[in-house]
C-alpha cells in the first residue's frame, strides 16, 4: 500500500530532504561495495596472472636492466597518448651484413681417460708396391669416440683363513682373524654399492624404484624396501660426521640458514590411506662462499619453532635469514645470534609488484637494487678492508636513497597491493638489510641457502616423501655430507666409500681431521 503523499508544502519539503538523504546513502552505499569488488577483481587478476607465471612463465627472476623502465614507459605512453594512425607500408632495401659466427668443434676429450686401439687398416695387397716391395708405416690418422661400459657388479668374497694345531697340540686352539668391523653389520651390500646408492638418490635425484630396475637390467634383484633400510641405518651412523660438520660451520660465525616443505609419511592407521601425509621440514645451515664447504641439513616434523632453536642451542654469531617469524623469536631467546636480511627476497617483492600492481614503481626499486648487486660483482673478491671502503662510499647512499622512496610511498599506497607488501617487507626488516654495509663476511643476499635448497625441491619431485622421522633424519644426514663434499670439489662416490670403511673403527674425536674440506683422494683404501 503506497503511504499517502502530504499536501503541506512543508511536508513535502521535509519528504524531498529525506529521500534525497537516503538516495545519498544508497549511493554512497553502492559506490563502497563497488570500490571493494573492483579491488577483489584487481587483487584476483594479479594472483591469476601470478598462477600462469608460475605454471606456463619463466621461473628465472633475470631481467634486462633497461626492461623495465621500458615497460613503465610504454605503459605511460599508452596511457596518456591515443593510438596513431597506422603508417603506410614503404618497402626499404636493407644493406647486407656479415653475421658473427661462433665456430662450435667436438672439443678434445680427457687426457686421463683410457684408450683402446681399434685399428682399421687396408687390405693385404695395398701394402705392397707393384715392384714387391713393403709399403713403409709413414704414420696413423687418430679419430677419438666417447665411449660407454655399463657400471658392473661384482662379488667381493672376504677370506680369513683358519690356522690350526698340529696333533698333540690341540689345546692351542684354531686362530682365524676377526671380522672386520661393518657400518651395518651381515649387511649384503659392500661399501661401494651403498655408497653408489646413496649418491645416485641423494646427489643424482634417482628415487629408489627406478634403482631397483637399473640393477635388474643386470640381473641383480634388489627391491627398494631394502635399499631404503640401507639408506636410514647409513644416514643414522653417519650422524656424527655431520655433527662434525657442524662443528666446523657454526665456528665460522656466519650461517646462511632457510627450509622447504617435504612430505612425511605418518604411521597413523586411524587416518586414511590417502590422509597419512603431512607437511615436514628440512632447514638448511651453509657457509658463507668465502668462510669454506660447510652445509649442513637438518629435518624437522613442522616449521615450529623448537626445531630452530634446538639446532642453533649452541650457536653464537650471524644468520642470514629472511623475514620468517621465527628466526626473530630466536634472537628475543638467544642474545648471542644477529639477523642479517637478504636483498634478493627483497628484490622478488619488488619484482612482483613491477609485473602485476605498480610497474613504475616497481621498476625504480629492481633497477637500484640491481645497482647494488654491480658493487657487490665488483669486490667479491676483494679483501675485507676493501670491501667496507666501497660498500660505505658507494653503496650506502644507494639504500638511503631506497629508503627514502620507501617511506614516502608508503603511507599512499594500497595496503593490499603488490607494492605495499614489498614496501611493508623492505621497511619492517630495514636495520638487517644495511647491515651488510658495515660488515665485510656478510653477502648481500642468502643466496648461498637458496642454491643448498634447489636439490631438495628437485629430489622430493622424484622420492616423493620421507618414509618416517628417523629416515628424514638419515636423508639429512646423508644431504649434508653429499652438499659438502660437492662444494668442497670433491666426488662424494670416493668420499664416501672412504667414510664408510673408517668409521666403524674411529673414534669421535679423529673425524675432524678426515671432514670433506680436509680429506683427499690419497686417503682412499682400495
Amino acid at each position: 500500500m503506497t503511504a499517502a503523499i502530504p499536501s503541506d508544502v512543508m511536508a513535502l519539503q521535509a519528504l524531498v530532504v529525506e529521500q534525497n538523504a537516503v538516495i545519498a546513502r544508497l549511493n554512497q552505499q553502492n559506490e563502497t561495495v563497488i570500490a571493494l569488488l573492483n579491488e577483489q577483481l584487481t587483487k584476483l587478476r594479479q594472483e591469476l596472472e601470478w598462477c600462469k607465471r608460475q605454471l606456463f612463465g619463466r621461473k628465472s627472476e633475470k631481467i634486462d636492466p633497461s626492461q623495465p623502465f621500458f615497460d613503465a614507459l610504454m605503459i605511460q605512453a599508452i596511457e596518456t597518448n591515443p593510438p596513431a594512425d597506422e603508417a603506410p607500408k614503404v618497402e626499404t632495401t636493407v644493406a647486407a651484413h656479415t653475421r658473427k659466427h661462433t665456430p662450435h668443434g667436438r672439443g678434445e676429450l680427457p687426457a686421463h681417460l683410457r684408450r683402446e686401439i681399434e685399428v682399421v687398416d687396408v687390405p693385404a695387397e695395398q701394402k705392397v708396391l707393384p715392384d714387391g716391395t713393403d709399403r713403409p708405416v709413414i704414420g696413423h690418422e687418430d679419430a677419438e669416440r666417447l665411449a660407454y661400459t655399463p657400471a658392473e657388479f661384482f662379488v667381493k668374497v672376504t677370506r680369513r683363513p683358519k690356522y690350526g694345531s698340529p696333533a698333540g697340540a690341540e689345546e692351542n686352539g684354531v686362530v682365524i682373524a676377526p671380522v672386520p668391523e661393518r657400518l651395518i653389520p651381515r649387511c649384503l651390500a659392500d661399501e661401494t654399492l651403498l655408497a653408489h646408492v646413496i649418491v645416485s638418490k641423494y646427489a643424482d635425484h634417482l628415487p629408489l624404484y627406478r634403482l631397483e630396475s637399473v640393477f635388474q637390467r643386470s640381473d641383480v634383484k634388489i627391491t627398494r624396501q631394502t635399499m631404503w633400510r640401507w639408506m636410514k641405518e647409513c644416514g643414522l651412523a653417519l650422524e656424527p660426521l655431520k655433527l662434525a660438520i657442524l662443528t666446523q660451520l657454526f665456528a665460522t660465525g656466519l650461517v646462511h640458514s632457510d627450509d622447504t616443505p617435504v612430505d612425511l609419511l605418518e604411521d597413523d592407521i586411524e587416518k586414511p590411506r590417502g590422509k597419512q601425509i603431512r607437511q615436514a621440514r628440512l632447514w638448511v645451515a651453509t657457509a658463507a662462499p668465502r668462510a669454506g664447504p660447510w652445509t649442513v641439513y637438518d629435518f624437522t616434523r613442522s616449521r615450529a619453532t623448537e626445531g630452530p632453536e634446538s639446532f642453533f642451542k649452541n650457536y653464537k654469531g650471524r644468520i642470514v635469514c629472511d623475514a620468517y617469524t621465527i628466526y626473530d623469536r630466536l634472537i628475543e631467546r638467544n642474545a648471542a645470534l644477529e639477523l642479517r636480511g637478504c636483498w634478493a627476497h627483497a628484490r622478488r617483492y619488488f619484482l612482483e609488484a613491477h609485473r602485476t600492481s605498480h610497474p613504475r614503481e616497481g621498476a625504480e626499486f629492481v633497477a637500484i637494487i640491481g645497482r647494488l648487486y654491480e658493487i657487490e660483482r665488483e669486490i667479491v673478491d676483494a679483501d675485507d678492508a676493501t670491501r667496507l671502503r666501497v660498500r660505505r662510499e658507494r653503496s650506502r647512499p644507494l639504500l638511503n636513497e631506497i629508503h627514502a622512496r620507501i617511506e614516502s610511498l608508503l603511507p599512499n599506497t594500497p595496503p593490499k597491493s603488490g607494492l605495499a607488501k614489498a614496501l611493508a617487507y623492505a621497511n619492517g626488516i630495514w636495520p638487517r638489510l644495511i647491515a651488510f654495509v658495515d660488515d665485510s663476511q656478510v653477502g648481500i643476499d642468502n643466496n648461498p641457502a637458496e642454491n643448498a635448497i634447489r636439490p631438495i625441491a628437485l629430489g622430493r619431485k622424484n622420492w616423493l616423501f620421507v618414509g618416517d622421522y628417523d629416515a628424514g633424519r638419515a636423508a639429512a644426514n646423508l644431504m649434508s655430507i653429499i652438499a659438502t663434499c660437492k662444494r668442497a670439489g670433491i666426488d662424494p662416490f670416493a668420499y664416501l666409500c672412504d667414510m664408510l670403511v673408517r668409521i666403524p673403527s674411529m673414534k669421535t674425536t679423529e673425524l675432524a681431521t678426515l671432514l670433506p674440506g680436509k680429506w683427499t683422494p690419497a686417503a682412499v683404501k682400495r
